[in-house]
């Protein structure tokens, strides 16, 4: 991945927080009024996780460190290399866990976890990219 990729995965980041912003969110039972609500979010945030995945394992490659055996690993092998602040990996594992279950456990995804990340925990994306941009660029 070369530079302007690194960019264009930042910026689709950007858009699906921006796409995440716009689901009507106000009470639960508002996002759950629209049935195409829940599947957007879901849709939304598991792409936005994978492309900050990406990210990472961008930035692993240009230090030459090992391949990760998986998501999670990611976070921490950028934390063991110093690129990412101590506590990362800890902080942003559920983040990186909702992603798989989405991937792998697709019929199992609570509603009322999605409406939480959409409503709680949705910065949480935005700083995780802030902190795997400038760990892109060392």
């Amino acid at each position: 991945m070369t530079r302007g990729d690194l960019a264009d995965e930042a910026a689709f980041v950007r858009a699906a927080l921006a796409e995440l912003e716009a689901i009507p969110q106000s009470t639960y039972d508002e996002f759950l009024a629209d049935r195409r609500n829940l599947p957007a979010a879901i849709h939304w945030i598991q792409t936005a996780i994978q492309a900050l995945i990406d990210i990472g394992l961008v930035s692993i490659a240009a230090r030459g460190l090992p391949t990760p055996r998986s998501s999670a690993e990611v976070l921490e092998r950028l934390e063991a290399a110093g690129a990412l602040p101590a506590g990362t990996s800890v902080k942003y594992r559920p983040v990186v866990g909702f992603r798989d279950r989405v991937v792998h456990l697709y019929d199992r995804v609570d509603p009322e976890i999605v409406y939480r990340i959409l409503t709680e925990d949705r910065s949480d994306l935005a700083d995780l990219l802030g902190l795997l941009l400038t760990s892109s660029e060392e």
